[in-house]
């Protein structure tokens, strides 16, 4: 009787530790991670994935687009010419609640932000904007979601994404998960209220392109979200890769 007694808590022990492992929120990035396998989630929830040059210097156009006044108390500009050595142990330690980019970078930045005042469309969104990086909280089958809308206007929001071809871009969204963040913000807005993408080019000439998601792409996003949602909630938290099975791959029949 006392084994037994003893397996069922060892039992309810792992049960425990399992569903400690899910956080009390979820993001859009952490669904999509989610998306990918279990194992993802649980690897961005603990920090492991870093990131990339792109997500930091796309990171560094925001801020210098929507949070300008901000950018000091955030960025400093290391002018050193290695990070190694008595002088960066120093700087890195004196500014290690800030984001510490080279001047090079903070250069191609102020190009881009530059050159992007002459999109008259860009810049007429910007002067219709009402909020910046809005925080936004919500609840989806029990699950408590989070995050953050770049822009607000009035009947309009929008997500600006930093790309090397704007138009690729555009292929790319029928295919990626955007549609589906679209869907998630809009939980918190009004019906009919629009969303945008504006995609912002890193390379020459720096164009700008805007697009608006139209309703049967934000459904086809919202089922995603619920179903993904779902399966979540279903997941009892414990480490999980790909589905357990041989996939066939073949050729699509004309």
């Amino acid at each position: 009787m006392g084994s037994t007694l003893m397996l069922k808590l060892m039992h309810l022990n792992k049960l425990n530790k399992l569903y400690i492992m899910k956080k009390e929120h979820l993001s859009y990035t952490a669904l999509t991670q989610f998306k990918k396998s279990p194992n993802h989630l649980l690897a961005y929830w603990e920090g492991k994935q870093n990131k990339t040059d792109a997500m930091l210097f796309g990171s560094l156009i925001h801020k210098l687009i929507l949070q300008p006044k901000t950018f000091d108390y955030e960025y400093v500009v290391f002018e050193g010419k290695t990070r190694r050595g008595k002088e960066w142990i120093e700087f890195a330690e004196q500014n290690k609640n800030k984001t510490i980019i080279k001047q090079s970078e903070l250069d191609a930045a102020l190009q881009i932000t530059k050159a992007i005042e002459n999109d008259n469309l860009f810049m007429d969104l910007i002067s219709k904007c009402q909020k910046t990086e809005m925080p936004i909280e919500w609840i989806e089958q029990g699950v408590n979601f989070k995050g953050f809308v770049d822009m607000v206007g009035d009947g309009w929001i929008a997500d600006i994404k930093t790309c090397n071809d704007a138009l690729k871009l555009k292929r790319d969204i029928y295919y990626n998960d955007y549609k589906m963040q679209g869907a998630m913000y809009l939980e918190n807005f009004p019906a009919n209220t629009k969303y945008y993408i504006i995609a912002v080019e890193k390379n020459i000439p720096y164009n700008v392109k805007v697009f608006r998601l139209a309703e049967n792409m934000l459904e086809a996003g919202y089922l995603d979200y619920i179903d993904l949602t779902t399966k979540y909630n279903e997941w009892d938290g414990s480490p999980k890769g790909y589905a357990e099975e041989i996939e066939e791959l073949s050729f699509k029949e004309e």
